[in-house]
């Protein structure tokens, strides 16, 4: 078949069986030349129906953006078309009627319902969705094809969303979202069409920011996870075309998401919905789909209670684990331990040089500390005590430091061996070089911390040079391994639990041992550590 496109003039190819010499279908006018135009828009179109998925595999036509801009344009209209019926109130039997026959009515066959509604309609839906969505008017008959389907298919779903909007009009369901009665908003009051994505992500933001009780860190992954989902339904999204079934679709796409997108040539500089759709690239595991949907359950917690969104989303939506995924961190074996410590302490080792590295992991190995809590210590945090020289693990200083709750405030006693070594001398050699931070080697970033130099260094250099490198030996192990120590001198949990700022379990020492365990105490369970 022949094919031309003109344009706001779609045309169509008309089989031989229908036109021995080969002309177009205009379907803005009768065409003089053919023998039957009363005989249906669905037959002409049906010439291209049985060839459809081989002119879209052959050409370089886009099936998730045309899709995505079919989901933007019709839901303008459907969060006007609930705004309405929210204002009306409950569906009459007869609009229900209406509507089930209008959906009934798009699931039949696409070639048969564009036949039904006629060439006009036919033009002006293809016309006007064109116009608004930016799709150039001009195009092939097949691609026509797939972008009435299209159409077909969004009208049906804004009818079933419609309806089923009306009808949750005729109940009052307190045990999740209420009906029509929209969640009151921090402005007026009333919740109403145009409370869009952004400008609620916007206000989430700057509450937090104004309260300081997340960390650069947090700060950055939610801000990640929310700039995936507002890339998903568009920033300008109405905040009441978001329910539990949008809800699902967004869970669905981050099991497709490729890992390190914006970093992999295959999908550096690709849309959203085209990167998920790249083949062979790997995706990002449950641990950090699970980790995304927390953040989205969060911020719609949020956003109903402050009247940004209708109902709260994403309870309950979570992703099992995949085979094979989970790294587990587990304590050191002996072996490597030993290797690490003589590394570190040998004067004659290429590792006793860097004294930055030296030293942080050498603490974090005798205190159980966090990377960062380590990291970002200041010679004013390594004092004494009566005869007790500690480690006061704080937020007081700079800016920049951040604990990971409040358990993580704590004093932990340096340990004889650590003196030993040397620290001590260490610590009088910044003081006197002026120096105001214990490891000046390393810089502040808000998505790392203090931490990135020491972590690249430890888990990429350090181990493999060792021959120790494994899932299970990452500098976070050392967490692990002091832990595992202590539980093995039969310390109880509790107190380990304290040294190494993990919240604690139990009424009898959430409610009645606050101020925690006495300094000698600590000290007395820290020198059981042993290499």
């Amino acid at each position: 078949h022949r094919y031309a496109v003109r344009p706001l003039r779609t045309c169509f190819p008309i089989s031989n069986s229908d036109c021995r010499n080969r002309h177009l279908l205009d379907l803005t006018s009768p065409d003089p030349r053919c023998p039957s135009e009363a005989g249906s828009l669905a037959r002409y179109l049906a010439v291209c129906g049985e060839t459809l998925n081989r002119y879209i595999s052959l050409s370089n036509m886009n099936y998730a953006e045309l899709r995505s801009k079919a989901e933007q344009y019709f839901r303008a209209s459907l969060a006007k078309g609930k705004l309405r019926r929210s204002e009306q109130g409950p569906l009459s039997n007869e609009e229900k009627e209406q509507m089930e026959q209008s959906i009934e009515l798009r699931e039949m066959p696409n070639e048969d319902y564009w036949d039904l509604i006629g060439k006009a309609n036919t033009t002006d839906a293809l016309k006007h969705f064109c116009e608004a969505t930016g799709i150039p008017e001009q195009q092939e008959p097949e691609y026509l094809w797939a972008i009435l389907d299209e159409i077909r298919k969004a009208q049906a779903g804004v009818f079933r969303a419609l309806l089923e909007h009306g009808q949750s009009l005729d109940v009052y369901d307190f045990r999740g979202r209420q009906g029509g009665a929209e969640a009151p908003s921090s402005g007026t009051g009333v919740l109403s069409a145009g409370t869009t994505l952004s400008k609620a992500v916007d206000a989430y933001f700057v509450e937090h920011e104004k309260t300081g009780n997340w960390t650069p860190g947090t700060i950055h992954k939610r801000r990640a996870a929310l700039g995936v989902a507002m890339e998903w339904y568009g920033p300008d999204i109405d905040m009441t075309m978001i329910g539990k079934q949008e809800a699902s679709g967004l869970k669905d796409l981050l099991l497709s998401l490729p890992a390190n997108r914006s970093k992999t040539a295959a999908t550096r500089d690709l849309t959203l919905r085209e990167a998920v759709a790249v083949p062979d690239v790997r995706r990002i595991g449950n641990t950090t789909v699970n980790s995304y949907l927390g953040a989205y359950k969060n911020f719609w917690a949020w956003a109903e209670a402050h009247g940004y969104a209708p109902e709260a989303l994403f309870d309950g939506l979570k992703v099992g684990s995949r085979g094979g995924e989970t790294k587990e961190r587990t304590a050191f074996t002996k072996e490597a331990l030993s290797k690490v410590y003589v590394a570190l302490t040998d004067p004659s080792s290429k590792f006793h040089k860097n004294e930055c590295h030296r030293w942080a992991t050498l603490i974090a190995m005798f205190t159980g500390a966090r990377l960062n809590e380590v990291c970002q210590l200041q010679l004013k945090d390594i004092r004494q005590e009566g005869e007790t020289w500690l480690f006061d693990f704080t937020e007081a200083g700079e800016d920049t430091k951040r604990l990971k709750s409040k358990a993580a405030q704590r004093r932990v006693p340096v340990h004889s061996q650590l003196i030993e070594l040397g620290l001590l001398g260490y610590h009088t050699r910044l003081q006197v070089q002026e120096h105001d931070r214990l490891f000046p080697d390393y810089t502040y970033s808000p998505k790392q911390g203090y931490g990135d130099k020491l972590s690249k260094w430890f888990n990429r250099t350090f181990t493999k040079s060792l021959g120790i490198k494994s899932d299970a030996h990452v500098f976070h192990g050392l967490r692990h391994t002091f832990a595992t120590r202590l539980n093995q001198a039969d310390v109880e949990t509790a107190r380990i639990q304290f040294i190494i700022g993990h919240e604690r379990l139990g009424v009898t020492h959430q409610v009645y041992m606050k101020e925690g365990y006495s300094l000698q105490q600590t000290k007395d369970a820290v020198e059981r550590f042993a290499v």
